[in-house]
């Protein structure tokens, strides 16, 4: 079965998409009975096409962004042209947009009218118009899925879809940003700052120039968003997220949480209380014997209460382009898979 992908967005995680396909080609067919061949790739500027498959290798030798898909273009001899769905399945890697929905949001519509299936990374679009795009989806009998905008790596949303279907949810609770917690973890264990751990965290490439999303729990706010919509059946907005960041936590916090023998996470917390479900993010000092508790780095994890189950908790999740390119691939093989046919 072959599979014809459009990819909007051409930064780091859709490059690394990229790799991850042209590498696992014979592999993906063996084992699971499906090729996907790249026909289209958009950015801000523009797309490339190509009916026959994108030319993965070449492409690659070009970096990310609007200049490589305009190398590639000179390298073939064609023009970049509007972006437009293309194929089965839509792959949105755009820059998130969570005010508006931003491109992303035009490619979601777009790409379900042209009765595609949809795989995101993003999460703009759904943070902000997710009971439409449910709606629409089941109205154009389409499928979505985007486990990579709920903690990349990570498999949280396939835990509560898959692993926990049938049972009753009663509470989420996650470290979901890799960047808040390498900061916690170093100003916890190297006696620092907010600010000296800030500093060595976008030193090594971890945390943005600009990390006003990491720290101050929105990144947090979004992904436990998505999980309870999506796991809960519920329809909340990101105003309905109570959200506390990192950057006023201090030394002396720090200090005191160890002399009480617990530590200090950025916790996400879904919790449902009578028919109620109450959302926050905020940072927590937590019982050393705390399942969360001795997650360090940019290493994230979630815990799952249910009536039936008990509680639930997986760790680690690669915080990192390839882990978030790998989540795609994963909800793209998940889609398609002979064996789920």
């Amino acid at each position: 079965m072959t599979k014809n992908i459009t990819i909007t967005g051409y930064g780091v995680v859709a490059r690394e998409l990229i790799q991850l396909i042209d590498q696992s080609k014979d592999n993906l067919l063996k084992k699971y009975g499906v090729e996907f061949k790249v026909s289209a790739i958009g950015s801000s500027q523009g797309m490339i096409t190509a009916t026959e498959g994108i030319d993965l290798a070449m492409l690659l030798k070009f970096g990310t962004g609007s200049s490589a898909l305009k190398q590639y273009a000179k390298a073939t001899q064609q023009s970049l042209l509007p972006t437009r769905m293309i194929g089965d399945v839509l792959v949105e890697c755009s820059p998130t947009n969570t005010e508006t929905g931003g491109a992303g949001l035009v490619y979601f519509n777009e790409a379900m009218d042209a009765q595609m299936d949809i795989v995101s990374v993003a999460k703009g679009a759904l943070v902000h118009s997710f009971k439409e795009i449910q709606q629409k989806a089941k109205d154009n009998k389409v499928r979505i899925k985007y486990s990579g905008a709920t903690a990349a790596a990570l498999p949280t949303l396939d835990i509560g879809e898959f692993s926990l279907a049938g049972t009753t949810i009663t509470k989420i609770e996650g470290v979901l940003n890799g960047t808040s917690n390498y900061i916690l973890s170093a100003m916890d264990e190297s006696q620092l700052s907010f600010t000296e751990a800030l500093k060595i965290a976008q030193e090594n490439g971890i945390a943005e120039s600009n990390p006003k999303l990491d720290v101050a729990g929105f990144d947090s706010a979004a992904k436990i968003l998505l999980l309870t919509n999506g796991l809960l059946e519920k329809d909340f907005s990101i105003q309905d997220v109570e959200i506390t960041g990192i950057e006023n936590i201090s030394k002396t916090d720090i200090e005191l949480a160890k002399q009480a023998g617990k530590t200090i996470k950025l916790l996400a917390q879904a919790v449902v209380e009578k028919d109620e479900v109450r959302m926050e993010v905020k940072p927590c000092a937590i019982e050393l014997t705390h399942p969360l508790a001795h997650i360090h780095g940019t290493n994230k994890g979630i815990v799952f209460e249910t009536i039936e189950m008990g509680t639930i908790c997986t760790t680690g999740g690669a915080s990192h382009p390839r882990g978030a390119a790998a989540a795609a691939l994963k909800d793209l093989i998940n889609l398609y898979r002979k064996d789920m046919l």
